[in-house]
């Protein structure tokens, strides 16, 4: 496989592996996110309207973490960590919007490098927390999967809570009408964004659900704007399927870490800012908070992860592509 760094004017450089008919993108200089796999020279991910640049460029005028999080969102799959959510006051800081690792630079270097297999190490220090962060990444064209081993250390003197999910965002023409999502999920709580164009509404119900109306595990031929949270998980595994594209994605990790799965669907619902009706995306995000609320919500619910001093903890988590004739694994 082929390795290569692309550097465009204005723009922050792209770490990008290239094999045959497989393109697997990074962003080294923010969070060392995902940017793109592409299957068959067709992207999964999610690309944002504006793309890429230079962190800081668009942030000038942003009054909240959440803005500066939104503008300089690119797509694509982030860590979220120490905060997984709003953002939140906690050990003297205010720990912004999603958290500090997918904002910070990461550095890289390469294991094992074959015809078919990649690997690649990335880590980081934080800034308002003493995490440092390691993120290895296989890339195996054989298998037809990436597999994720990432560690997080307290190198400081007491302990700490965090919040640790993963921002995988999905996107067309591989999320389109007719695309279904199956997860071994027992319940689901609806934040219902809003009143006319959300399907399912404020509560929790029983997933799958039965109405095709309200049904947020197969995307609708209209608009929709739609946020939920999948509970009681049997497994930590989603499967999402086009059979027109032939292509099965599915998703596995430990569910341990995070038993939760956020699930995000903007299908150009959302007329405001930041997307302005120009957003077709499904986020699927394994997480360890059961709320969106942020870290001091998720240690009042005592669901926080402890990680003590000089403690180091891991997670593992693999996404496979396949025909999608190939059967159901989600259950």
């Amino acid at each position: 496989m082929d390795i290569r760094t692309i550097s465009n004017p204005g723009h922050m450089d792209v770490l990008q592996v290239v094999g045959d008919g497989l393109i697997v993108e990074f962003l080294p200089e923010k969070g060392g996110d995902i940017y793109k796999i592409c299957i068959d020279r067709t992207n999964i991910l999610w690309e944002s309207p504006w793309g890429i640049s230079k962190l800081g460029n668009r942030i000038d005028f942003c009054h909240t973490s959440k803005e500066r999080w939104l503008q300089s969102y690119p797509g694509g799959w982030q860590i979220l960590f120490p905060n997984a959510g709003d953002d939140s006051y906690n050990y003297g800081v205010m720990h912004n919007f999603h958290g500090e690792a997918c904002q910070v630079p990461w550095t890289y270097k390469l294991g094992e490098v074959t015809d078919t297999k990649v690997q690649i190490i990335f880590s980081t220090l934080l800034y308002k927390s003493p995490f440092a962060m390691e993120r290895i990444v296989t890339i195996d064209q054989v298998e037809q999967c990436i597999e994720l081993k990432e560690s997080v250390t307290n190198q400081g003197q007491q302990a700490l809570y965090a919040e640790w999910g993963q921002h995988i965002a999905f996107g067309a023409p591989f999320i389109g009408p007719g695309t279904r999502l199956e997860a071994p999920a027992r319940s689901v709580e609806s934040y219902e964004r809003d009143s006319e164009l959300s399907r399912l509404k404020k509560g929790v119900f029983s997933w799958p659900i039965e109405d095709m109306g309200c049904d947020l595990g197969h995307v609708p031929s209209g608009k929709a704007t739609d946020f939920a949270i999948l509970k009681e998980l049997t497994m930590g595994c989603y499967t999402i399927i086009n059979d027109k594209m032939d292509l099965r994605v599915r998703v596995e990790w430990d569910v341990d870490t995070m038993p939760n799965l956020w699930l995000w669907q903007e299908f150009n619902g959302l007329q405001d800012y930041p997307f302005y009706g120009a957003c077709y995306v499904m986020g699927v995000e394994p997480n360890s908070a059961s709320h969106e609320a942020g870290l001091q919500e998720s240690i009042q619910r005592g669901e926080a992860i402890v990680i003590k001093a000089q403690q180091t903890k891991s997670f593992a988590l693999k996404l496979s592509w396949s025909s999608s004739m190939n059967g159901s694994h989600a259950t």
